[in-house]
């Protein structure tokens, strides 16, 4: 079949779509699908990225739970590392008293009279700190007994002395370890040697007697390390 086209030619051109004017068309039906996709991409985008930041936040709050638990357990160990420090302080410092003064009157003889007991203890702190506490450096205090012993016989004093420190003094100088034998010399270090005067008393059997002084340092106590 033949078609012929019996319009102008002028005409013709104005019944055809301008070439511009589709390109146009084309490029602004093209920028809204890219913008449509772009916009849909972001909200897909920004959904995902909330949706991970939610979970982010949950497992920070969930950690900082766990951290405040560790903390917890953290002070609490901390506090049983103290109590049990404080127990081996007191385990290995503890001086039964009244089982020496118990001891000390089994040994003292009966010409002997303790008229005073001066006693001290320090850490070595303390002793630090105390500027008067300068002679008690590597001890841990002293024990001072103020006597009288009847009669003019220094060797009485002498005899006293050795009693005190006992023949177990012998065997504490081989010995390193905190426990001592229960022996009255077992928590001291060191003795003096007794400083005498010659006093009078009288309405007794010996007028003349001996006034003496005897001091012994304790062994240095120890403090347990805190940390």
């Amino acid at each position: 079949m033949i078609r012929i086209n019996l319009l102008p030619e002028e005409l013709q051109q104005a019944a055809r779509t301008p070439i511009k004017l589709f390109v146009t068309i084309l490029s602004g039906v093209v920028t809204v699908i890219l913008a449509g996709v772009l916009y849909a991409y972001l909200l897909v985008d920004g959904m995902v990225l909330e949706e991970r930041v939610t979970r982010k936040q949950d497992e920070v709050a969930h950690l900082k739970t766990n951290a405040a638990e560790v903390d917890s357990i953290l002070e609490d160990i901390q506090d049983y590392k103290r109590r049990e420090q404080a127990i081996i302080g007191i385990k290995t410092n503890r001086i039964l008293w009244s089982r020496k003064l118990d001891r000390l009157t089994q040994i003292t003889p009966k010409h002997i009279w303790i008229l005073q007991l001066h006693m001290k203890e320090m850490t070595p702190e303390e002793i630090e700190k105390d500027s008067k506490a300068e002679e008690l450096k590597g001890t841990g205090g002293y024990l001072e007994l103020v006597c009288i012993s009847s009669g003019k016989e220094v060797k009485k004093i002498t005899d006293f002395r050795k009693r005190l420190k006992n023949a177990d003094a012998f065997f504490m100088n081989f010995m390193d370890e905190p426990i001592r034998m229960e022996t009255f010399y077992s928590d001291f270090i060191n003795i003096t040697r007794p400083e005498w005067q010659l006093v009078m008393l009288s309405n007794f059997a010996e007028p003349y007697n001996l006034k003496f002084t005897v001091r012994l340092a304790l062994r240095e106590l120890t403090v347990p390390d805190a940390s």
